[in-house]
Formats: C-alpha cells, structure tokens, sequence
C-alpha cells in the first residue's frame, strides 16, 4: 500500500492545535451527530409526512442504529487504511446522496434506505473526526472545543425552526437544514491534515493495555446520561410540566451541553483532570436530586447544570482513550461506545423506572455517573498522573 492511504511513517510532526485542523474536526463532528441529535423531531416529521405506525417510525431508527455501530465497530480496521480528507469527503457525499433521494422520493422506503446509508456516512465522519483530535498536542482542549459545535448546531436548528419558523418545521425543511450542514461541512474537510502519525510504528492491537477499560467507562458514564435524557418528557410531566414548557426547557439542556465543554480550554493545567472530572462528576450528580420533586424551577436547574456537567466530563474521557491508544486505531471506537451507552441506557432507566420509581432511576444514572468518572480517574493515574494532562 502507498503512503496516501497509510498512516505515514515519517516523523511529521502531529497537527498541533492547528485551526484549519481542529475546525475540520468540529465539522466531522457535528456532520456525524446531527442526524442522532435532530432524531426525535426527525422521526416525528417523519411519521406525520409518510403516515408511519409507531413500528415504523422506530425500524427509521433501529435502521440508522444498525450501520452506524457496524461501521464505528470495525473502525479498528479501516481507520488507518483511508486517507482521512478522501474518506471524510466520500462519506459526506453518501449523505448529501442518501438525504436528496429521501427528500425527493418521499416514501418510507427510500427513508429507511437513505437513513441507513446516512448511518455508515455519518459513523465514518464522527470516528474520523476522534482521530484528528487524537493527534493534536493538547487533546483536552481539542476534544472539549469539537463538542461545543456537536451540542450547538443541531441546538441551534432546532430552537429556530420551533421557535421562529414553528410553521416550516417538516419533512422537507428538517431534512435540507441537515443538507445544508453537510454542504458547508464540504468547505472545511481541505483542514484535514494529508499526511498523520502513528503513535507506535511497533505497537499491536491491545484492549488490556486500559482502551478497553476506558471506552467501557465511557459507555457506562453515557448509558446514564442517555437514559435520563430518554425520559426528560416523562419525568416533566409527573411534575405537572406542561410539554410545550418543557420542551423549551430541553432545548436550554441541549445548548448547555455545548457550553459545558467550553470551560475545558480554560481550566488551568495545573489541576490536571483528575480535579476538573471530581468536580463535573459532582455538578452531573447534585442536580439529580433536584428531580425528586420536580418543579418548573428544578427541572430549569437541571437543564441549565447537568448536560453541561457531563460534557465536560466528557472531554476528559476521550483524552484517556486517546493517551491509551498505542496504535491510533482504538480511537474510533469512541462513538461506538456512545452508541452502545445509548442503547443500554434507556431500556434500564426505563425498566427501574416502571419497577421502582424514579428515584431507582436516578440512583442508576448517579452510579453510572460516578463509575465511569472513578475508571476514568484511576486510568489517568496509572498512564500519565495529572501532570502531563495539559500536553497529552
């Protein structure tokens, strides 16, 4: 194989904290979300516009689901193998091809086919974009500054077309918002570094080495986070909540989720990360108890602390897989870990909630919480201690 689709083996220096980098990163990221981020309302839509049962709506779903995790689950195969600028515009062009065809031909099979297809382009975009970041010198600050715009943009598509053009929230405008992400997102790929490196030309593929551990840790610490958000509806209207309120509210949780990530980058390097994870762990924590007894104002709480907490957190998490990462290839299991966190998580939140009540609930999402923090913490310890978590 030549040396364009290979990692290259010379000693080029990694892309730093490049900007054109970093902001091509971001655009992996939010092209590899937006479709995960918008399903709620995309499904609605789309069983209002194509008259879809509940079976259906959810096959839309399960179909998206499916190539998504089998493509971020053999990534450990494929992701040193492409070259990263080629593949990032090949995967966009599935997406921008899969969305025209289900925007024009407006039935659900082409829906169910284009989603599919809009899984494997997007799961390509999301595990590459992980591996940018992964090569830059300060992955704190470059994982923490790719989630901002993942958590903003499909926020800020959302809040405008439900709160200023209410009337043109549809099959067709959600579906081109989403068309035009990736098109601009086409602007950004030239960013990606052409030539990369490996962190060991000798190192094998290892999950003992800590990968495993710390992508399980993120699964665990995300099946919590997605089990709550699942059921953020439900548990607005056992406190009396009406759903318009307490869809306003969602969207304020939504862009806390970007804001959280944005405090990382200026977080002196001195705490290190076990400090900054203690303390986002206890702010996704604390809020919890809130939910106890739910009121207009603690649900407001919530919203504003806890998905801005957990994100945070989430920064750091990524930064361990990364450093545990010997070869570069572990790195793109990252969203395969979240994907696997979101299909646990709900089922269980679901399952303690109709057996035990909410506080069962919240119990599970307070230990996922602090058990992925606490593996996380430990691997950190044993690969670098904090005082090389500002250089990793």
């Amino acid at each position: 194989m030549n040396s364009d689709t290979l990692a290259t083996k010379d000693p080029i220096s990694p892309p730093k904290n490049n900007v054109a980098a970093l902001t091509a990163a971001c655009g992996n990221g939010v092209s590899g979300v937006i479709i995960f981020a918008l399903l709620p309302i995309l499904l609605a839509v789309c069983a209002d516009h194509l008259k879809l049962t509940a079976v259906q709506a959810g096959m839309l779903a399960s179909t998206y689901f499916a190539s998504y995790a089998l493509i971020t689950a053999i990534s450990i195969f494929w992701i040193l193998r492409v070259q990263w600028q080629a593949a990032t515009y090949a995967a966009i062009g599935i997406m921008i091809v899969s969305i025209i065809s289900i925007v024009i031909l407006e039935t659900y099979k082409a829906t169910l086919i284009g989603l599919f297809f809009c899984g494997i382009g997007a799961s390509i975009l999301h595990a590459l974009g992980y591996g940018i970041v992964s090569e830059m010198h300060n992955t704190d600050r470059g994982f923490a500054i790719k989630l901002i715009p993942e958590q903003l943009v499909p926020a800020a598509i959302l809040l405008l077309l439900s709160a200023y053009f209410a009337e043109f929230l549809n099959f067709k405008v959600l579906f081109s918002c989403i068309l035009v992400t990736l098109i601009i997102h086409l602007f950004l790929v030239s960013g990606i570094p052409k030539k990369r490196t490996v962190k060991s030309e000798s190192a094998k593929l290892n999950l003992s080495n800590g990968t495993g551990l710390a992508l399980l840790a993120l699964c665990i610490s995300f099946s919590g986070f997605a089990g709550l958000w699942a059921f953020l509806e439900r548990i607005a209207n056992n406190g009396g909540i009406d759903i318009v309120y307490a869809g306003q509210l969602i969207s304020i949780g939504l862009i806390s989720a970007g804001i959280g990530p944005f405090v990382v980058p200026f977080i002196p390097a001195r705490l290190g990360r076990s400090i900054p994870l203690v303390l986002s762990t206890l702010a996704a924590v604390l809020p919890l108890l809130l939910l106890t007894d739910v009121t207009p104002l603690r649900y407001a709480l919530v919203m504003v602390f806890l998905p801005a907490a957990w994100f945070m957190g989430n920064a750091y998490f990524c930064s361990v897989v990364s450093d545990k990462d010997d070869t570069g290839r572990m790195i793109g299991l990252i969203p395969f870990a979240l994907s696997c966190g979101a299909i646990i998580g709900p089922p269980v939140f679901g399952w303690l909630l109709n057996s035990y009540g909410f506080t069962a609930a919240y119990w599970f999402c307070a230990i996922a919480f602090v058990s992925g923090a606490t593996i996380i913490i430990f691997l950190n310890q044993s690969t670098n201690g904090d005082t090389d978590a500002s250089t990793a």
